[in-house]
């Protein structure tokens, strides 16, 4: 049988528990330093609290470790890799091959980060020679590559992204950022310069496009799913450490359903990693959170349609048509027809465009009109009449998220009662079990009073059967004597006994794999490509490189030049592709006061920025 692992983001412990509840296998989540989101960074307790929640549901904790790191840095990338180890960390990713050198505690897998930028099978056959564990593919591979990969390299397993922001800039070797604002995307303080607007020109310095000519679209692969299980993913992970609850919760509920659909028609040859009964009390849809509009391109090695050059913001969805508009000095009042199955309520968003930028308004109150709906907002709105109307805030769905039990899970348990004799007294023992064998016990000692009321079977099924805890529910109790007038105890120790052997269940749930410990091989691999020094910012990374017979001198001119690699090439966008007869030469993208020649390798279909 073939474990799926579906991994969720969380950028803090509201986000993480909500992810769990939703039903996510494992999620992946900032410490309190060197994550490749420096904002979403989370205390020591916290990710204590956060891995004692989630192995109750046998679901893995993954900490992101993944930037790169200065020698002064090491010592307390060691202190963070010692505490998340107490904490109940399950896995590290990383980026920095300084941290394979250091002490990894016991029970704690090693992931290779996307920001090793496995891209060819050979690295990826590098990192499964170092033992690691699980790798998180680049985003522009396609589903022939990732089966190739699968195949040549059967022993780690693989991670790739289904959901969420795509980076235009191939991942771990993108410099835009830092060689614009200093902030080093390596280093967890990617700006975002994808997502500004800019201008392209040709060689004879006429502009040929404008907008937001580098912003992805969100990555969507809910489709594909069957499709990246038969080549070899076993681990489907959502992008979005630095996303708010409500899209975290919509987008696991979403993938949870559609794996379990997979894993249901599979005919036991597939099964979910972690456990749980999971329920959701709203229906999910990717299309009602946060997203930039949605491609799935590259899974099928297609380049064109993966960017919204008009915003990176979040349009929403069509809800309806623009009757009119009436504007009083800061009020404005808007009739809409609205599309079929569309109820606009109070509190929605909508978004239009203004002089090419998008804006938007806030809906104050929502009422009928003639079968037409009015929407009283605070301010101008400037949309003409026949316009399609886009919600961004869908306040209806966003209740729904927020209801009580709009997700819930929790553990099934077993109980059995035992009763022996011990001379003068009796010893009662009452054993809870789950689906993992993981159990809890409790026993109690007391006398038989003769001519006492003894406690009837249903009533002490009933009393075994309830949970304080809101996560565990107990599915049955079997009793394993038959002389129910033995039992002259009060009712009192019976829910002692209760509690006690919950608890003591809850006590033992720790790492998923305690017993696991990561240990380099005795031969090290030999790294296949050269390295680029942008990449190496400490000693040990140096000689880590080093001893693995890299040569930067052996890099590619165009590769140390560049500041941007890219499979999104805005010549094929914008002009013609070399392919259809085009040239590719003379062009210049200029964002801000910075121009930057395109160069393209058209061998490899893709484009690369040096910095002018």
């Amino acid at each position: 049988m073939r474990t799926l692992e579906l991994l969720a983001p969380a950028k803090d412990k509201e986000t993480a528990i909500g992810a769990i509840l939703a039903g996510c296998d494992a999620l992946f989540i900032g410490g309190p330093a060197f994550g490749a989101r420096f904002d979403a960074a989370n205390s020591f307790a916290d990710l204590k609290e956060i891995c004692s929640f989630a192995h109750r549901f046998n679901v893995k904790v993954h900490l992101t470790l993944n930037t790169l790191l200065y020698d002064e840095e090491l010592n307390k990338a060691q202190e963070i890799l010692n505490e998340a180890g107490k904490c109940g960390i399950d896995a590290v990713i990383f980026q920095d091959p300084a941290i394979l050198q250091l002490d990894i505690p016991k029970g704690v897998e090693l992931h290779a980060s996307t920001q090793c930028d496995i891209s060819t099978k050979e690295k990826l056959k590098f990192y499964e020679n170092l033992n690691v564990s699980q790798a998180v593919l680049a985003r522009e591979l396609s589903l022939k590559d990732i089966q190739a990969f699968h195949e040549y390299c059967p022993n780690i397993r693989l991670e790739a992204f289904v959901a969420g922001a795509l980076c235009v800039g191939q991942s771990g070797i993108c410099y835009i950022s830092e060689y614009m604002t200093g902030r080093s995307a390596n280093r967890g303080q990617c700006a975002h310069i994808c997502r500004l607007p800019m201008d392209l020109y040709d060689k004879e310095n006429k502009l040929v496009a404008h907008g937001h000519l580098l912003s992805m679209k969100d990555n969507f692969a809910g489709n594909d799913l069957k499709e990246l299980i038969d080549a070899g993913v076993s681990s489907f992970k959502i992008e979005g450490r630095l996303k708010d609850r409500d899209y975290v919760v919509n987008m696991t509920a979403k993938f949870r359903e559609l794996l379990d659909k997979i894993i249901v028609s599979s005919n036991g040859t597939l099964c979910r990693s972690s456990s749980g009964i999971c329920k959701r009390n709203f229906i999910p849809d990717e299309r009602r959170t946060f997203n930039r509009g949605f491609t799935d391109n590259l899974l099928y090695g297609n380049n064109d349609d993966l960017v919204n050059i008009k915003s990176p913001k979040f349009e929403g969805m069509p809800v309806g048509k623009v009757i009119s508009v009436n504007s009083k000095g800061l009020n404005t009042k808007l009739v809409v027809k609205p599309f079929k199955n569309i109820k606009i309520v109070n509190g929605d968003g909508f978004t239009y465009f203004k002089n090419g930028e998008l804006t938007g308004f806030r809906c104050n109150k929502a009422s009928d009109n003639n079968g037409n709906v009015l929407i009283e907002a605070h301010g101008k709105a400037d949309i003409p009449n026949n316009s399609v109307l886009k919600r961004n805030i869908d306040a209806a769905f966003i209740k729904s998220l927020h209801a009580k039990n709009a997700v819930e899970r929790y553990m099934e348990l077993k109980g059995t009662l035992y009763l022996e004799n011990k001379g003068d007294d009796y010893k009662l023992s009452l054993i809870y079990i789950d689906a993992l064998n993981r159990s809890g016990r409790a026993d109690c000692f007391f006398k038989y009073a003769p001519g006492s009321a003894a406690l009837e079977p249903k009533n002490l099924s009933d009393k075994l059967k309830k949970c304080a805890d809101p996560y565990l529910k107990v599915q049955s109790i079997d009793f394993a004597f038959a002389d129910f007038n033995l039992l002259t105890l009060p009712i009192s120790s019976i829910n002692e006994l209760r509690r006690q052997a919950q608890n003591d269940y809850l006590s033992k749930l720790g790492k998923v794999n305690p017993d696991y410990k990561f240990t380099l091989p005795s031969s090290w691999p030999c790294y296949p490509y050269a390295i680029d020094e942008r990449l190496v910012l400490n000693k040990s990374a140096q000689a880590f490189y080093s001893k693995l017979s890299s040569d930067e001198s052996k890099l590619k001119n165009i590769v140390k030049q560049s500041v941007m690699t890219s499979r999104n090439c805005l010549i094929r966008n914008h002009c013609l592709c070399s392919k259809d007869g085009g040239k590719t030469s003379g062009y210049t993208l200029v964002i801000g006061k910075h121009r930057f020649k395109i160069v393209c390798d058209c061998v490899a279909c893709k484009m690369h920025l040096i910095a002018l």
